[in-house]
């Protein structure tokens, strides 16, 4: 691999952005690449914004980059804020069904936007569209929906599936490693041939 690469994970504080970006850097090493991660939790406790960053190539000298290639959004609202995040042509990777409504959005100050997909093409970004949660059931668990978006980013990222599995058991404790990797295997399968650069 040449350059860097830079995945920010973004979504709202409980939703297992950290572990994502966790499972993430540990396959990123198992490539033998040089890893970078970084971390803003905010008002994580309070269902605040989170932002994890984790940046890897054959030399990082930092874990933080003006923008970056692939974004995985937990939440649809948080997709639709990251797409400035995103790198020309770069790649969002979005649970769209996954609708968590901000206190101003509640309060009918804002409306919850609803036009991600235009949104994304009119950013020139590619929208890779996920069921998270559908799939998250599937597997076992809704607490899997961040692992799921990571299966289906894995079809935009350049590693190896036994890299993978070794991020995976790496970062998720033994318990509930089994259901992770179910919900990981029907993210990367939600992905359609033609989706897939």
């Amino acid at each position: 691999m040449n350059g860097t690469t830079t995945v920010s994970l973004v979504g709202v504080g409980g939703q297992g952005i950290l572990l994502a970006a966790a499972i993430l850097a540990e396959t990123a090493a198992a490539e033998g690449l040089d890893v970078k991660a970084s971390e803003v939790k905010g008002m994580a406790q309070r269902g605040g914004s989170v932002l994890s960053t984790v940046r890897f190539g054959s030399k990082v000298w930092s874990p933080v980059a003006r923008h970056a290639e692939v974004v995985i959004a937990t939440e649809a609202l948080e997709g639709h804020r990251a797409l400035g995040m995103l790198a020309p042509r770069g790649t969002l990777v979005c649970a769209v069904t996954t609708r968590i409504m901000p206190g101003s959005v509640l309060r009918h100050e804002d409306a919850y936007p609803d036009d991600l997909a235009e949104a994304a093409a009119a950013s020139g970004v590619r929208l890779l569209a996920v069921d998270a949660e559908g799939l998250a059931r599937e597997a076992g668990t809704l607490r899997a929906v961040n692992v799921a978006l990571l299966g289906a980013a894995s079809t935009a990222l350049p590693f190896s599936q036994e890299s993978w599995r070794r991020g995976l058991a790496a970062a998720v404790p033994a318990k509930i490693l089994e259901v992770n990797v179910r919900a990981f295997a029907l993210g990367r399968e939600s992905v359609g041939e033609e989706e897939v650069q």
